[in-house]
């Protein structure tokens, strides 16, 4: 069977069924790994929910979850699950998941550097 957006898919579904919950397997996540939970309010949020409350009963030392009002499962605006058109993620969803992986990458912006990298010269690195 073919899955595109407008139909169910039959293979994925039956899948997604036979794979241990997140919430069992969870705990097997080590303690250096940092937890983004990042949802719509129109998507599945007491799941998300479950899910923070038991990495706080695991002690995780590194999650966060951050609900997003009129949002729906793809992370763009909806009144509803997920709707027929997908749109556009919101930049301020993006911001806050680009800040997330730039605390957690162990690297830091150079952008804003006033030194200039000439690529070759190994002087100037």
């Amino acid at each position: 069977m073919k899955c595109d957006a407008s139909s169910f898919c039959q293979i994925w579904a039956r899948s997604q069924l036979i794979l241990p919950t997140t919430l069992g397997v969870i705990g097997n996540v080590s303690s250096n790994i940092g937890i983004l939970i990042l949802e719509g309010e129109y998507d599945a949020v007491q799941q998300a929910f479950l899910l923070q409350q038991r990495l706080i009963e695991l002690n995780h030392p590194d999650h966060l979850l951050i609900t997003y009002p009129n949002l729906g499962h793809g992370l763009y605006p909806t009144n509803q699950w997920q709707s027929a058109q997908p749109k556009p993620i919101p930049q301020y969803v993006l911001a806050d998941l680009y800040s997330w992986l730039e605390s957690h990458s162990g690297f830091t912006n150079h952008a804003a550097s006033t030194t200039t990298v000439k690529y070759g010269d190994c002087n100037n690195r």
